[in-house]
């Protein structure tokens, strides 16, 4: 059986309702000539196909404000495959590039595939079909941040050595305690971060560290001779990035990994950072040099790591590493959960159907990467 739901149909008294107020709107060519002559002309035409992962379409479902009858990725008939305008590929196919490819192949109406998530450097660009717009969605702007901050925080307090420690000195047999005061912990504020990528990420980093009375700067692609934008101390390009490494005491990696990011955090600019600086990777293993990083850990040239992404990832016959940071004890890790809060799932399902809608109506594409920002579409009253 194949799944799908079918979505916000108009009775026909109301459309007939909506084709007598369509009278005299006006119209270029075949397409209507405004926001909402579109959105009257998209209620009355047939609901467009979305092929999409199976456990999103009840939240789908809810968010979309136009005619879609959304079915489950895997289950598409060869009817639907030919008739869908758009996909929204799960992991699993997004992983495997070659497949994906493959299947959009059979997808000749196709208009927009959708990719759930930020990162795109495991998609092939080349080998998606033309035809496809591709978009992706920006929603973990408040969870990484706050991940962020939250590992700014501890280390600098170092709470969880202070909970070992207090749990080990403690509670010992016959009501006895062996426990001294600990070293003072330092205070986030006053402390600089620096921003390696300037984007939705670097921008929530930036306004949190500043309210804890953080310096913060930053090296972005779009950076120019113009102030920096507020928060920020200062903004440059990559020719900057000794600067930053050697001013920050927190340093932060949220660009994306592109042929020109791959290997930027090199031995020349771990090199560079202060001893007491911590480097928190949030963007993608391979844009730091795994073998210079691990290095500068083991001999405490630097303070320490924040390490949420790795070089291997989701390969479970494989390290995340060929290096084993798990024991070096300057490093905390994490198994890329940064994002991974409900909310910011909601935000992207929502982006999703914002999307879907805008395809719907012919209006702006967003989060586009590659292919034009609205994809043409003509409405038959």
């Amino acid at each position: 059986m194949l799944l799908g739901v079918e979505l916000k149909r108009f009775p026909s008294t109301l459309a007939s309702f909506v084709a007598l107020l369509l009278a005299d709107l006006p119209l270029t060519g075949a397409t209507l000539g405004s926001t909402h002559a579109n959105a009257a002309a998209a209620a009355l035409s047939p609901a467009k196909i979305a092929l999409v992962p199976r456990e999103d379409m009840e939240e789908l479902a809810s968010k979309v404000r136009t005619a879609w009858r959304l079915v489950a990725l895997h289950n598409a008939s060869d009817s639907e495959l030919r008739e869908a305008s758009a996909v929204v590929p799960d992991f699993s196919m997004i992983r495997n590039t070659s497949n994906m490819s493959a299947e959009l192949q059979k997808i000749p109406s196709g208009q927009l595939l959708q990719i759930p998530m930020t990162g795109i450097d495991t998609l092939d660009l080349d080998s998606i079909p033309a035809r496809f717009v591709v978009c992706n969605v920006h929603n973990a702007g408040t969870a990484i941040p706050e991940y962020v901050m939250a590992a700014i925080l501890s280390w600098n307090v170092q709470l969880p050595k202070l909970d070992a420690e207090f749990r080990r000195c403690s509670w010992q047999p016959g009501g006895a305690s062996s426990c001294s005061r600990p070293p003072m912990h330092k205070e986030s504020k006053g402390q600089t971060v620096g921003i390696i990528g300037y984007g939705t990420i670097g921008r929530g980093v930036a306004q949190r560290a500043a309210a804890m009375g953080m310096r913060v700067v930053a090296v972005s692609p779009e950076a120019t001779a113009s102030a920096p934008p507020p928060p920020l101390a200062w903004m440059g390009n990559d020719t900057m990035l000794p600067k930053l490494m050697q001013e920050s005491d927190f340093v932060v990696v949220s660009c994306p990994l592109l042929p020109s990011t791959r290997g930027l955090v090199n031995e020349s600019l771990i090199g560079q950072m202060k001893p007491t600086g911590v480097l928190i990777n949030v963007a993608r293993g391979p844009i730091v040099k795994e073998d210079a990083l691990h290095d500068a850990l083991s001999k405490g040239s630097i303070g320490g790591a924040v390490l949420d992404v790795w070089w291997q990832e989701f390969h479970p016959d494989t390290w995340p590493s060929k290096f084993n940071f798990g024991e070096l004890p300057n490093v905390w890790m994490t198994m890329h959960t940064s994002y991974n809060t409900a909310e910011a799932r909601h935000e992207g399902m929502g982006e999703v159907a914002a999307n879907l809608d805008a395809l719907a109506l012919g209006q702006p594409l967003k989060n586009t990467v590659r292919g034009p920002a609205i994809v043409s579409t003509s409405f038959s009253i």
